[in-house]
């Protein structure tokens, strides 16, 4: 997703063979990845020789967020709550949900855009000790 807003101010897709490379990861797990961001509508996919995918909307318009729950479902914390069906809950899940709740309410607040503007900051940075 931070590939895409980079380039999303051009229009420009990129592909998941550029993603997977640049990444580090394999392309069959990014094509699974990008399956479920479009299902969620946070991407769109461009056919043809010069196709890839595009983010859906404008970068600040989609939170770190929306990309989690897209992928992992909206209940990605689950398996720390334990048991629902258990008639007393233990002071562990109060615990876990108070957690997820202060996770989500972060993610919330973080937009791809912020990701996006890390990362080039952290780029440049590096370049910098570097020369």
């Amino acid at each position: 997703m931070r590939h895409l807003a980079l380039r999303h101010a051009h229009g420009l897709p990129l592909s998941l063979e550029d993603v997977a490379k640049a990444e580090g990861i394999s392309q069959g797990y990014l094509e699974e990845v990008a399956r479920l961001l479009r299902t969620a509508k946070l991407v769109e996919g461009r056919r043809g020789a010069h196709g890839g995918y595009v983010l859906s909307r404008e970068p600040q318009d989609i939170t770190v967020a929306d990309v989690v729950t897209a992928i992992e479902g909206h209940k990605w914390t689950a398996e720390c709550l334990g048991d629902a069906k258990r008639t007393r809950v233990a002071a562990h899940d109060m615990v876990w949900r108070k957690v997820q709740g202060q996770v989500m309410t972060t993610l919330r607040g973080m937009t791809i855009a912020n990701v996006a503007e890390v990362a080039v900051a952290h780029a440049k940075a590096l370049s910098d000790l570097t020369e």
